[in-house]
């Protein structure tokens, strides 16, 4: 059975939920929002109309379940300084999010710039949630 002393479910928490604000800061219309909503070919009426609350719901499971996996990764390599956080998170977002995405972008024929909005955010909130679960 694996250890799960070293694990901070606070800190896990903490980024799970800085994660999604930065998410909703970073897809408001005046940062990224209105770029996006152009990449991905809707108008501002068609994603509203689109909205469903339980879309919030999934985000926010997943960026608990985000948290948690870099929490994992951390306690298991004795990583708990803010830089050994934030470079696991930079090289998860680079290495597995990142490569995943843009294979998936290409083979879909989507824009550069639709990859960059996305990629960007998940880069700089793995870098964040890793501070935050790595100080903890």
């Amino acid at each position: 059975m694996m250890e799960t002393a070293g694990m901070n479910y606070w800190a896990v928490l903490v980024a799970g939920v800085a994660y999604f604000i930065l998410g909703a800061i970073w897809y408001a219309g005046p940062v990224f929002g209105n770029a996006w909503m152009r990449a991905i070919g809707k108008t501002k009426e068609q994603v509203n109309a689109e909205f469903n609350p339980m879309k919030l719901v999934w985000a926010f499971i997943g960026s608990l379940v985000i948290a948690y996996g870099l929490a994992r990764v951390l306690d298991w390599s004795n990583g708990d300084t803010v830089a050994t956080g934030i470079i696991t998170g930079a090289l998860a977002a680079v290495c597995f999010v990142g490569a995943s995405a843009f294979i998936n972008d290409q083979m879909e024929g989507r824009p550069l710039l639709l990859f960059g909005i996305n990629f960007f955010y998940s880069l700089i909130g793995f870098m964040m949630m890793g501070a935050i679960i790595g100080v903890w």
